[in-house]
Order: C-alpha cells, then sequence, then structure tokens
C-alpha cells in the first residue's frame, strides 16, 4: 500500500468535489431569477458538466490503483460534509408536531 499516492489521490478528488459544490452553488444562486424551465435546464447542464469532470478527475490518475481508490473517496469529501451539516443543523431545530 502507498500511503504518498494515496493521500495524494484523497486530496485531489477532494479539491474536485470542492469545486464541484461551489460551481453547483454558483449556477443555483446564478439561475434564481429565471424562469424555472431555464433553471432546470441550467442546473441539469450543471449535474452532467459535474459527471464529466469526475469522470475525468478518476480517469486521469487510473495508472495508479492506491491514487485512483484516494480519489475517488475525495470525491465523495462534500457528500458526507453536507451530511454531516444538515444532521447537527436538524438536531439545533427538531421537528415541532402538529396539535391534534
Amino acid at each position: 500500500m502507498n500511503y504518498q499516492s494515496l493521500l495524494l489521490g484523497l486530496l485531489w478528488g477532494a479539491a474536485v468535489s470542492i469545486g464541484n459544490h461551489f460551481y453547483l452553488q454558483w449556477t443555483i444562486k446564478k439561475n434564481q431569477d429565471r424562469p424555472p424551465d431555464q433553471g432546470m435546464l441550467a442546473v441539469t447542464n450543471c449535474y452532467l458538466t459535474r459527471y464529466f469532470i469526475n469522470i475525468l478527475a478518476m480517469f486521469l490518475v487510473y495508472r495508479d490503483m492506491w491514487m485512483l481508490v484516494g480519489t475517488a473517496v475525495g470525491l465523495t469529501v462534500m457528500k458526507n460534509v453536507t451530511i454531516v451539516r444538515e444532521y447537527i443543523a436538524a438536531r439545533k431545530r427538531p421537528f415541532k408536531k402538529k396539535p391534534q
């Protein structure tokens, strides 16, 4: 096991993941004032671009197995950060039951 390649892949995947996240947020913010059809098309195009970028990021490191594993794990960083942030936010504001 090559820890240096694994760490480098993890950093590369995390950087791509963070870039993808900010690209999606920028696209959503830019298209908030547009009609729903145009906004949905822009977000769909953003998702397709993000998938292409993720595949390209993995393709660039496919020759080194440990770097590929690190990249794949790094690409999930923003998903995991978002899940933890939403969980913490949900604990701060618990659901209120409707009075019956």
